[in-house]
């Protein structure tokens, strides 16, 4: 549903969880209220109007930027699915073995807010199909830095350390998938 309070325009939607939160969508700027069950109407619209300087601001900043990533045109990204399938299937074995991991599956599905996943315990990786527009480099570097999940499953200093040693230039490459997001390192 709907909302519009203390200027800020937003979607509300209830789901069992312990406290509210807000997300700004960095490709529409639109916001996104989620509550749990127990909170009121009310207690959600006092939140939303606590935050209203904070949602605004970076409402703001994403339509204003220029590099805020545009509306994927999933049609056409689907047309480039095998060929980014067939390029990564290639690649990861080579990446693995750099990375010193064992990797079962790499596949490609519709993923709207990350480049790449993986699951530790399978040892399979997942890319977003966005990156079928991507450069080959850009490719590599989500591939490097899921494989590097099968170390260390956390962002943590090690992860970083570890992203550091097999891709020393890594940073330049995040930073341009990345754009608007900001890095505590």
């Amino acid at each position: 549903m709907w909302y519009e309070h203390a200027g800020v325009r937003f979607k509300l939607t209830r789901k069992v969880m312990k406290t509210i939160r807000i997300r700004i969508r960095s490709d529409s700027g639109e916001v996104r209220v989620s509550a749990p069950p127990w909170a009121s109407d009310r207690d959600v619209l006092r939140f939303v109007a606590e935050k209203s300087t904070w949602i605004r601001h970076h409402v703001e900043r994403i339509s204003g930027s220029e590099q805020a990533p545009k509306l994927v045109n999933w049609d056409a990204l689907e047309g480039k699915r095998q060929q980014l399938q067939d390029y990564a299937s290639a690649r990861v074995i080579s990446l693995a073995t750099q990375v010193g991991v064992t990797i079962t599956d790499v596949r490609v599905k519709k993923m709207h807010t990350r480049w790449g996943s993986c699951n530790v315990r399978t040892g399979r990786v997942w890319l977003s199909l966005m990156l079928a527009d991507k450069a080959p480099e850009l490719i590599d570097y989500v591939l490097v830095h899921e494989l590097v999940h099968l170390h260390e499953a956390s962002h943590s200093p090690r992860f970083y350390r570890l992203m550091d040693q097999y891709l020393p230039n890594w940073q330049r490459f995040d930073k341009e998938l990345n754009p608007n997001r900001r890095r505590r390192l």
